[in-house]
């Protein structure tokens, strides 16, 4: 099941399926990656370019130019012309809920009216996708349990000007949590996981049922005490998913970290010593859905590869 999330902005011909690169951005740099998602062993090329401080806050495209020249250097050291990209989690927000739908209607017109419930902007500001999870029927109406993903609509459109200032051709895009369990989680799960997201500046703690996103949550980082600060939003999310979102039959079994390798350890570590830890909890591989990793050796080492979940994931999103 896969979002066709922001599709409206990216026509290709139905035909046409192009090989791309994946790119993920962050306050500090731009991921970018290639591969043959085809091939079991795949030419890996991948590139990490700083950006200047203050060219994206919180997600925000601020200095248009340099965020512009920095993706030339990608299309430039990469070779490629078209991409799919994650969009930053502060600029996206992923909810469960249910709505009712009449025989006759139309389920996109009530999500969209319980986008302002749920989101902080008008619907005229927000551009959104949704996938149902279970559909109930009831005499002449239909409940369905749907899983939302909404995003800043004038934020996005930054980032599609941005790319096609570069010279790239945007054919997809994705919210970055989802991006991220495309990468991480295997496509024939089911069952119930968490995943941890962990930079310097801020963590992002994702609820994951049978590969998608239901629930996402980000916590800003201070520079002290990284642990203690992660601890509490994890807390605060393991109580959230106790509460709504998880049944005594779907409770969380596992817990995959990554990120930046200093701080997923940090993760890792602030886990297993906390008052909660989880029985299976580890750092990530992200390959799980590109080539088996104990018959293929990349030459991405391991520590510089989980920086690049949200670009890889990108990769492996399919374009509808």
């Amino acid at each position: 099941m896969q979002f066709k999330f922001l599709s409206k902005y990216f026509p290709p011909p139905q035909f046409l399926k192009p090989s791309h690169i994946g790119v993920s951005f962050s306050d500090f740099n731009i991921k970018a990656i290639s591969f043959d998602k085809t091939s079991a062993k795949p030419l890996l090329k991948s590139e990490i370019v700083p950006i200047e401080k203050g060219s994206i806050v919180a997600g925000n495209i601020v200095d248009m130019e340099e965020i512009v020249k920095k993706l030339s250097v990608v299309r430039k050291n990469l070779n490629s012309q078209f991409v799919f990209f994650a969009m930053p989690d502060e600029l996206a927000f992923v909810f469960s809920t249910s709505v009712l739908v009449g025989s006759k209607g139309d389920a996109t017109e009530s999500v969209a009216f319980v986008i302002e419930e749920n989101v902080p902007l008008s619907l005229s500001d927000t551009v959104f996708d949704f996938v149902p999870t279970k559909i109930v029927r009831s005499d002449l109406e239909y409940n369905a349990s749907v899983v939302v993903a909404a995003c800043v609509k004038k934020e996005l459109e930054k980032f599609i000007e941005a790319f096609h200032r570069a010279g790239f051709e945007p054919i997809g895009c994705i919210h970055e949590s989802q991006a991220i369990a495309n990468a991480l989680v295997p496509k024939n799960f089911s069952g119930t996981l968490s995943i941890v997201h962990a930079r310097r500046n801020r963590v992002g703690i994702y609820l994951i049922k049978n590969n998608l996103v239901y629930f996402s949550t980000l916590r800003s980082i201070l520079d002290e005490n990284y642990n203690k600060q992660f601890l509490d939003e994890y807390e605060k999310f393991l109580d959230y998913c106790s509460r709504y979102d998880v049944d005594k039959n779907q409770s969380i079994e596992s817990v995959l970290i990554c990120g930046e390798f200093e701080y997923a350890k940090k993760i890792l570590e602030a886990i297993m010593n906390s008052t909660k830890p989880m029985k299976d909890v580890k750092l990530s591989n992200v390959w799980t859905n590109v080539f088996e990793i104990d018959k293929y050796l990349p030459d991405i080492p391991y520590e510089k590869s989980l920086g690049f979940t949200g670009s890889i994931g990108a990769i492996l999103s399919e374009v509808v």
